[in-house]
């Protein structure tokens, strides 16, 4: 369980420190009426990096096409035919730019929910060893009479990490949850030094 917890604790650190998002490590599979989001890369799924730019490409070409084809209609080359080019080049546009805007926000729903659902999953792991914690503090609550200066310092020790995991359970952004990751493996390093 103690080596769970930990390869988990690495695996979302080396996530989210890695990169600010976790846009090189999604994929994307597109139909015609959603966008799927997986971290998983199964036939038919690509990089939604990668399909973002491909689509910031064909939306560049198809901008740069409008203005050739308002160039003609301006000259009056072909009206007619350039109007229903033009009407054509404007509906992939728009899908174009739809699909975009859906990716992006489909990637970061997916970011929001697998942050969550991560935290949730290892405050579920780590609470027997928050209750271990509570129950030691209550002991050396108990011991008050009798506190020396290191019993103080390893008190002080158990309620920050009792605070860190604490705190764990309201962390918003893949920040903040590195940040406290790191400061519930400091508390615990010492925690383990201290009661060897």
């Amino acid at each position: 369980m103690k080596k769970l917890v930990l390869i988990f604790i690495f695996i979302v650190l080396g996530i989210w420190t890695v990169s600010a998002d976790l846009s090189d490590w999604l994929f994307c599979l597109i139909r015609k009426d959603e966008v799927i989001i997986s971290l998983k890369q199964t036939t038919g799924y690509y990089k939604c990096k990668d399909t973002i730019l491909s689509l910031e490409h064909l939306i560049v070409e198809t901008a740069k096409d409008l203005i050739k084809i308002q160039t003609y209609l301006n000259i009056g080359r072909d009206v007619e035919y350039r109007k229903t080019v033009k009407v054509e080049k404007n509906a992939l546009l728009d899908k174009l730019l739809l699909s975009r805007t859906t990716i992006l926000t489909n990637m970061k729903t997916f970011e929001g929910n697998l942050l969550q659902k991560s935290i949730q999953y290892f405050i579920i792991k780590i609470t027997p060893y928050k209750i271990r914690l509570q129950k030691s503090l209550v002991k050396i609550e108990t011991l008050s009479g009798v506190a020396t200066p290191e019993l103080n310092a390893y008190e002080l020790l158990l309620k920050s990490q009792v605070a860190t995991i604490d705190k764990l359970s309201k962390v918003t952004t893949q920040t903040e949850l590195t940040n406290t990751l790191n400061a519930y493996i400091y508390f615990k390093k010492e925690i383990e030094w201290k009661s060897e």
